[in-house]
């Protein structure tokens, strides 16, 4: 298994970009820490490399990361900017290597990085039947590259979304086809170098639905890869309104608080 590099994108100069309250009454700074440790548990048995690419850390932050075997780095960049920075970091990364861009507030499961490695590693299983663009009778066969997202959001199971979902399934976990992210994602590094121009097109105004439009919407013409998101989810975007399904988080909390 190649080494899974991580950039993990740290500020708690600002509580939340969209405004949306924080669950169990943590502030930025805790769940930093909380998230991070989780990631940091999940990973630590696969060859991995973590940089923590921060924004106007604050001392306390600061500290915490130095605990760590990890590369810092510290600026002054606004979310915009720290994006573009983020992706830089990626590209300059080898090919044959996957890259996991994480944002500082997605609690992970202990198991999560177990089955992101078997779906890597069954990542073949992972085909399905495409209409030509030029002659719409024509019908073959897609082994797609793959954009993995381990939460697994609650707004993703209303009708749309469900429309014409592909579902897979690895020999430990279920799969599904989704049509939009954050900026948290995992993919391998040449697929980020394909398609670099349009991840860093969409980092300007944040725009995470130019992104998911572009490179795996609905428009089967139009989308490049393929996004998978587990069933049940492997993380949790630390939200109210955006709580990972059938999972008690408040006890994978309590493992790293």
């Amino acid at each position: 298994m190649k080494k899974i590099n991580i950039v993990f994108r740290a500020c708690d100069f600002v509580n939340s970009v969209n405004k949306s309250p924080r669950p169990f009454n943590l502030s930025k700074t805790e769940i930093v820490k909380i998230c991070f440790k989780s990631l940091v548990a999940s990973i630590e048995s696969y060859p991995n490399s973590i940089i923590v690419l921060g924004d106007k850390l604050s001392d306390e932050l600061i500290s915490f990361f130095q605990q760590y075997d990890i590369q810092l780095i510290n600026g002054n960049y606004g979310n915009d900017e720290s994006l573009r920075q983020s992706l830089k970091i990626a590209s300059e990364l080898p090919e044959d290597e996957w890259v996991y861009l994480c944002e500082d507030d997605y609690l992970h499961q202990p198991d999560c990085f177990k089955h992101i490695i078997t779906l890597i590693k069954e990542k073949d299983v992972i085909t399905y039947k495409k209409r030509s663009r030029f002659n719409k009778n024509k019908i073959f066969e897609v082994k797609p590259d793959i954009v993995i997202h381990p939460p697994d959001y609650p707004d993703r199971y209303n009708l749309f979304d469900n429309d014409q979902s592909f579902v897979f399934h690895t020999s430990t976990h279920h799969w599904r086809q989704i049509a939009n992210t954050t900026f948290t994602f995992m993919l391998e590094v040449s697929v980020l170098k394909k398609h670099f121009s349009l991840l860093n097109k969409s980092t300007e105004n944040a725009q995470d639905g130019l992104l998911s439009n572009m490179l795996y919407g609905r428009n089967e013409f139009k989308n490049k890869c393929i996004c998978l998101s587990p069933i049940p989810g492997l993380s949790n975007h630390m939200h109210i309104d955006t709580f990972t399904p059938l999972i008690d988080w408040s006890e994978v909390l309590n493992m790293y608080k």
